[in-house]
């Protein structure tokens, strides 16, 4: 084989490889992204190290309130829910989003199979970063309108009834609707 035929045929070769890769949410965006979640009392007071839980299809994820930690990417909406001891629950649920990977795989040439690869693995996705919940509150939050690491206050879905929300704190799991 000739040299010039070696250069198109690795030419070839890396394009193809770029063109799965290039813009693959997998390499660029990771399969946890990181996420802070902040709990208020009723009064607007902040509660550190409230127990919180965060659920999808992919994980379930324990944390305290306040701090950041890693949770699984999916194309399902991630449901979250915060306890403290003698002031109730907070609960909210997180959209998921397509992320820039996901469109990256079209602008760099990752194609339909890179996107298809991110669809499924749930790394085309990413959830608003940082979240204040509220005691005896549900809400909806959604990163379509923060882009970056900003705050995310929610949107009011319910006032959940507090006695109702103190006394599952001594009896088990309240459990937001699914929407």
């Amino acid at each position: 084989m000739s040299p010039s035929n070696w250069r198109f045929w690795g030419l070839a070769a890396t394009m193809g490889i770029l063109s799965v890769l290039g813009g693959c949410a997998a390499i660029s965006q990771g399969l946890d992204q990181p996420m802070r979640v902040d709990v208020l009392s009723q009064t607007g007071e902040i509660i550190p190290d409230a127990r919180c839980r965060a659920v999808n299809d992919k994980a379930k994820v324990r944390m305290r309130s306040g701090r950041v930690i890693g949770v699984r990417r999916s194309r399902a909406d991630l449901m979250i829910q915060c306890t403290v001891d003698g002031q109730g629950v907070a609960t909210g649920q997180a959209i998921s989003r397509p992320n820039i990977g996901f469109v990256g795989n079209f602008v760099v040439a990752g194609g339909v199979i890179g996107a298809a690869v991110d669809d499924s693995a749930g790394t085309a996705y990413t959830y608003p970063t940082w979240m204040q919940m509220v005691i005896g509150e549900e809400r909806l939050y959604d990163r379509s309108g923060h882009r970056d690491e900003s705050l995310d206050t929610g949107t009011l879905v319910r006032k959940l009834d507090v006695a109702a929300t103190k006394a599952a704190v001594l009896t088990g799991p309240v459990t937001a609707p699914v929407r």
